[in-house]
């Protein structure tokens, strides 16, 4: 199956083709929920990969802030891991860990004899002032007999909720079992910018023809105004075209703390900050 979506970078109307009901058994498979038709809700805050349509759209800040939205949540019993699952390791540690320095890596942590011990994970993490486990990853391969499959089950022994620095590009096949699990949530970043959006239509149309329709239906989209005042008019363009399509479309807004480029602080957010990654963190489960 095939679906054009160039009409989006056009403004026309479209049919909501990427609407319509999942095959019967699909996560997405839609329900009568009172008056009208929902998505289905998970139990509990998944883990959750979340990936770029291009490079420095936020990828890392959002992951970050999802987290940090994760880990202070009053109702979650289960801490919170940002992991660096770029392709040859980014800068999740520096930005992340400004409580406790990242001394240890990914490859190391699967190294350990039980790498599935909450033990293991506090001892081969760094950490945020709100209590977020930061895995930082080296530029060598996963020990041998490992992916992030492997990576995803252990932390889910040890009873974390991961958050997946997939980097800036959708077509990073290290985390493309976790893209295409359903289990996981999806957020799909981009910067509120005119290129930057249009950019979503290359993504999307990606997405769409490697893993389905279904896919689709389960991605938040995060907006990112990286820049004081943004692209308003282009950022309703998609949510009015877009937001048919996929599960949401939530905005972060400027915030001076996320463009100084140092460590992020979730204390140091604005208020509405910190409001758009918990709703972000809301529409992944």
């Amino acid at each position: 199956m095939k679906i054009d979506l160039s009409p989006l970078a056009a403004g026309a109307e479209v049919p909501p083709l990427l609407a319509t009901p999942a095959t019967p058994g699909a996560p997405t498979d839609m329900v009568p929920v009172a008056h009208g038709v929902k998505n289905l809700l998970r139990t509990g805050v998944p883990a959750t990969v979340v990936l770029g349509s291009g490079g420095g759209v936020g990828v890392t800040t959002t992951v970050l802030g999802v987290a940090a939205a994760i880990g202070t949540h009053p109702d979650t019993d289960r801490e919170a891991v940002a992991v660096d699952a770029t392709a040859w390791g980014g800068d999740l540690a520096r930005r992340g860990a400004d409580s406790a320095v990242t001394v240890s890596t990914l490859q190391a942590w699967l190294g350990t004899p039980q790498p599935g011990l909450p033990s293991a994970v506090a001892a081969c993490t760094g950490r945020s002032s709100t209590g977020v486990r930061i895995l930082a990853r080296a530029s060598e391969p996963l020990p041998q007999g490992h992916s992030f499959v492997s990576v995803a089950r252990l932390l889910e022994e040890s009873g974390s909720v991961a958050v997946y620095d997939g980097g800036g590009h959708v077509a990073n096949r290290l985390i493309a079992p976790l893209i295409e699990d359903p289990r996981l949530g999806l957020a799909l970043v981009v910067s509120a910018s005119p290129a930057s959006l249009n950019s979503l239509n290359h993504s999307l149309s990606w997405l769409l023809n490697q893993y389905g329709e279904w896919l689709i239906n389960r991605v938040v989209v995060v907006v990112n105004h990286q820049f004081p005042g943004g692209s308003a008019a282009a950022v309703a363009h998609v949510r009015t075209h877009l937001a048919r399509w996929v599960r949401a479309v939530v905005e972060i807004p400027y915030d001076r703390a996320l463009a100084a480029g140092g460590p992020l602080i979730w204390e140091r957010f604005e208020r509405a900050t910190r409001t758009a990654y918990r709703l972000a963190m809301g529409e992944l489960q």
